[in-house]
């Protein structure tokens, strides 16, 4: 059995990505030398940096659209970037669901995802965002 830590519920209009509905953990610390919060989105293979907490909401949206944008004018579409990345569709009725899941028995990883803050944002606008690409 699988736990579904994560998921990206993807919407298109004519072919073209629009938006995104995310939740996934995320992990921020404070940085030693020069006091901003560095933001990680592990699940994306994404780091960022922002000025305080505030900052952090902004940075996290930015670099989701970068890399949804990214993914579609460069590499092969949002959902096979994600699935390179260890992703699974889990439903493809209307618009595509990818989950990352993590194995029951896999205990450590499970806790791991758990500690992070939880992320969402159930309207990511991206088409917008492919245009100045």
């Amino acid at each position: 059995m699988q736990n579904i830590e994560a998921n990206i519920v993807i919407t298109r209009n004519d072919g073209k990505l629009a938006s995104i509905s995310v939740q996934m953990p995320i992990w921020s610390k404070q940085s030693e030398f020069d006091g901003n919060t560095i933001v990680k989105l592990p699940l994306l293979g994404i780091e960022t940096v922002a000025k305080n907490d505030d900052d952090a909401e902004i940075a996290i949206k930015e670099a989701i659209q970068s890399f949804c944008g990214v993914a579609e004018k460069f590499g092969e579409g949002i959902e096979k970037e994600l699935q390179s990345l260890g992703w699974k569709l889990v439903d493809s009725n209307g618009n595509p669901v990818l989950g990352f899941c993590v194995s029951e028995t896999d205990a450590l990883l499970d806790r791991l995802l758990q500690t992070g803050d939880n992320y969402t944002n159930e309207n990511l606008e991206i088409e917008e965002e492919l245009e100045h690409a």
